[in-house]
């Protein structure tokens, strides 16, 4: 047995998943509602050139009498079996629903397959994947937003697949693995360095871990390109996730690349060039600030009020987000509120803990620049922060920055053992200093 799938992320979720979970409920009813005599294994009856329609039993019979393989004589006409078509006419409204080819244009299911699946186990698969995929795109733009592209995208890539099968004998395809696969598609594009939470079953032995998004997205897409070609390159499920995944594309870098979502600097492009965070201008548009005195009282109020309310309600993320251990999304999230609302400072607290967090886990380079801005803002723990700052820059071989930090700390405003705890880390730097130690900045 293998099993390799998501669970959970630790993408910025800046929206509750109300759209997904309807979705993964819609789907459910639907399957419950259409899809059990799909899930039975019922089968259709065959249509000829002619129009005559016959079971397939009945067809089997007439073949018995035939020696012939692939023309078999029924009545006055003789039936090329390669011109045979399947037709669902047992009453079924669930058939009428899934994606059929060599039909024409069929509009409605272009729709209506996305919420049919082919058994237990194809909607809980699909339902766990659509769980986390959701969770990254929805947690950016929102119930309403997500909810248009999950559907805007299915239906192009359902559109797309009916095209290029316009021309088929038959066939049917269903299910919601494409719509999934270009969710996918737009998560990576948004979200490459954050982590999915991955379950991985290898026989009897579970396995979990946190994968980068990039690297989920490239492991699924190869698998299936590779399956597809070794397969003989037909529209089986690997082709319709490829499908699902290149509508996606686009869709992801055009509501990027206009703003219409904000990834604070942590897309696919700003990783590529090397522009991330503050740094990065993907999306961004030139904004032009009224002036505060030339605000009307109700405006500069509304304001206010605004300010309030993104307080109220991000600052609740933040706390969870830092007990959580997701560290990178608390910052990430008080760089958007500092952002959106000039006058919202970092809560001491949440900063401290941060910063203590970071030291942890020995990740000194993002822990440095929050040490300094929590003893810009702040009187608390401030010389316990110089010292680790100091002792920051002594690890990284850095001892004229260090020293000269140190010599620009007023000892007036020093305690007499605060003094003697500086006074081994100025020897330690004038010691690397003399070692010849050549430093970077």
């Amino acid at each position: 047995m293998f099993l390799f799938v998501p669970y959970g992320t630790d993408a910025p979720v800046y929206h509750f998943p109300y759209a997904t979970i309807g979705l993964i409920v819609i789907n459910t009813l639907m399957f419950l509602g259409f899809c059990q005599e799909l899930d039975n294994g019922s089968v259709p009856e065959l249509e000829t050139p002619s129009g005559k329609r016959f079971s397939v039993e009945e067809l089997a019979a007439y073949a018995e009498n035939d020696q012939d393989d692939s023309v078999i004589q029924i009545g006055d006409e003789a039936v090329d079996l390669s011109k045979v078509k399947p037709v669902w006419t047992d009453g079924n409204i669930g058939r009428g629903m899934m994606l059929s080819f060599g039909r024409g244009y069929r509009p409605w299911e272009w729709l209506t397959n996305m919420f049919m699946h082919a058994g237990w186990m194809h909607l809980i698969g699909n339902m766990i994947f659509l769980w986390s995929f959701g969770l990254v795109v929805e947690g950016k733009v929102g119930w309403l937003l997500f909810s248009g592209i999950y559907i805007a995208m299915g239906v192009m890539q359902s559109f797309l697949v009916q095209t290029l099968m316009f021309f088929a004998s038959g066939g049917y395809a269903l299910g919601a693995s494409s719509a999934i696969f270009a969710l996918l598609a737009v998560a990576v594009i948004w979200a490459p360095r954050n982590d999915f939470d991955t379950l991985l079953l290898i026989g009897f032995r579970p396995i979990t871990f946190e994968i980068p998004i990039l690297m989920f997205g490239f492991i699924y897409v190869a698998m299936n390109f590779a399956i597809w070609s070794f397969a003989g390159h037909g529209m089986g499920s690997e082709a319709l996730h490829l499908t699902g995944f290149l509508v996606g594309i686009p869709v992801g870098f055009v509501m990027l690349k206009t703003g219409l979502v904000d990834c604070e600097g942590y897309d696919l492009i700003s990783y590529w060039t090397g522009k991330e965070g503050e740094e990065s201008e993907v999306g961004k548009k030139p904004k032009i600030e009224k002036d505060p005195k030339s605000k009307s009282p109700e405006e500069q109020n509304a304001s206010r009020m605004t300010s309030q309310q993104a307080i109220a309600t991000m600052q609740p993320q933040i706390t969870q987000a830092i007990q959580e251990g997701n560290v990178d999304a608390a910052v990430a999230i008080q760089r958007k509120l500092a952002k959106s609302h000039a006058n919202v400072p970092w809560q001491q607290s949440q900063l401290f803990a941060i910063i203590q967090a970071y030291l942890k886990k020995k990740d000194y380079s993002k822990a440095e620049p929050l040490i300094e801005e929590h003893i810009a803002l702040f009187d608390q723990r401030r010389f316990a922060l110089q010292v680790s700052l100091v002792k920051l820059w002594l690890q990284s071989q850095r001892p004229r920055h260090a020293l000269r930090y140190m010599d620009g700390m007023n000892p007036a405003f020093l305690l007499p053992e605060e003094s003697q705890q500086l006074e081994p880390l100025v020897a330690y730097a004038k010691k690397q200093i003399s070692s010849g130690v050549l430093e970077v900045s």
